[in-house]
């Protein structure tokens, strides 16, 4: 039986739960009831998952025998005993790990084995990242403390699960564009739900009640004209740093609603040569402005206004242009973030290429690419344009698999499958922490 092969890791997590319980932290006794449900999804990734965990069971346990010994040493008081069977407690957790090693185990959970290591990557990667958010950060970062405290915990699985979950659906090649528009949907309206929620009066909604404009151009005018508020900046840096460009096809808020009107057209058309000296003059004059604005001590609301009426336009943008080019002009030719994470992504190794010796120049890809990043011209040159955000559609309209990833020495499909385990795992952490 099958239950019963699985039961010492139950029990494990089980134990560690009363001793979270003991410390009173609820919110991972939670996490301990919640986790085993897991086990009851016959995905490969259960194992890579689960063994993970109860390797870092023990090492809590160890951790917990050093902190009692040296309290009751302090005390003048033994901790043999005490540490022999809190000892054979964590070599029991440890110990769980391997019983997904057999085969039987390995056979009962089968389903997705080629995705297994991925997926488990992006669940703990999610996990591990919004776990040091969690324990680092002075107020609630994950919006359920705000509401329950501790049960940030629980929504860390939750979101790990979901990381996961999207890895699976996003390696299939042919899935995968689907599976991009609609997280980057899904994202952008949790984004603005609680940005709408917190104007409304529930201010439990808004990040620090200290509102600025949800317009992407403001994560770098912003702190220009202010002079403070690096905050977003600094994430944005860092994202770009990590998978290049594509904080632009999958982690922008605004972008999600370029990308839904440019789908209004079947095929892209054909968009006018001045489109990339106007993106970068448009930044140029961002970043001008915002710094004349500051020099000149212009109030914050007309700067403000300023703001909001250069994102309306950008709006009007998505609605008049985008539904009818089929191309997301807005991102394209209007968005001053647009060209600095072009730029600033040639610091990711990450790039999509072309194969030159299977490629037939038959230009399918350009009809899959809403950034203007395939021309017949960027195809004969075999690489994507500077408007390239890494999105990946192209990839699975290729009839010949001639697009690929690459990054650094790694084989095409390896690039891929990190380049999604990096992408959805930090969608995921955004979708636990972002908001204005």
């Amino acid at each position: 039986m099958i239950a019963l092969r699985l039961l010492p890791a139950v029990l494990a997590v089980l134990i560690l739960g009363a001793h979270f319980y003991r410390a009173a932290n609820y919110g991972l006794v939670a996490v301990c009831g919640a986790a085993p449900l897991l086990l009851f999804l016959r995905r490969r990734w259960v194992i890579y998952v689960t063994q993970v965990l109860l390797l870092f069971g023990g090492f809590i346990w160890l951790n917990t025998i050093h902190n009692f010994v040296q309290i009751r040493e302090a005390m003048g008081l033994p901790s043999t005993r005490m540490a022999i069977i809190l000892g054979a407690v964590a070599l029991f957790t440890a110990g769980a790990a391997f019983i997904f090693s057999s085969q039987r185990v390995k056979s009962f959970y089968r389903e997705h084995a080629s995705s297994a290591i991925p997926s488990a990557a992006a669940f703990l990667l999610t996990a591990l990242t919004l776990s040091i958010a969690q324990a680092k950060v002075s107020f609630p970062i994950l919006l359920i403390d705000r509401f329950i405290p501790g049960a940030g915990w629980l929504e860390i699985l939750g979101l790990s699960f979901y990381a996961a979950f999207i890895t699976e659906k996003m390696l299939d090649i042919n899935q995968s564009s689907l599976w991009r528009r609609r997280i980057w949907t899904l994202f952008s309206v949790v984004f603005f739900s609680q940005l709408i929620l917190g104007l409304v009066g529930f201010e439990k909604f808004l990040m620090t009640g200290k509102l600025h404009l949800p317009i992407p151009a403001i994560i770098v005018a912003g702190p220009i004209f202010r002079g403070e508020g690096f905050f977003m900046l600094i994430l944005f840096a860092v994202t770009v740093i990590l998978v290049g460009p594509a904080w632009c096809s999958h982690l922008c808020y605004i972008g999600a609603w370029d990308n839904l009107a440019s789908l209004g057209r079947k095929k892209p058309g054909k968009m006018p040569l001045w489109r990339h000296p106007a993106r970068l003059t448009i930044t140029a004059l961002i970043i001008f402005i915002a710094l004349a604005l500051r020099i000149a001590g212009v109030p914050t609301v007309i700067a403000t206004i300023l703001g909001l009426v250069f994102g309306l336009a950008g709006v009007g943008l998505m609605v008049f242009w985008s539904r009818q080019a089929g191309v997301m002009t807005h991102c394209v030719t209007y968005c001053p973030i647009g060209p600095i994470a072009n730029m600033a992504g040639k610091l990711s190794p990450f790039r999509i290429r072309i194969n030159d010796s299977t490629c037939t120049d038959c230009g399918i890809c350009h009809t899959a690419c809403r950034f203007d990043a395939l021309n017949m011209i960027d195809i004969k040159n075999r690489r994507p344009n500077f408007a390239c955000t890494l999105c990946g559609d192209c990839l699975g309209s290729c009839c010949d698999g001639s697009l690929t990833y690459k990054f650094l020495g790694l084989s095409a499909e390896n690039a891929r499958r990190l380049f999604i385990v990096m992408i959805v795992s930090l969608h995921a952490v955004f979708m636990g922490v972002a908001r204005i």
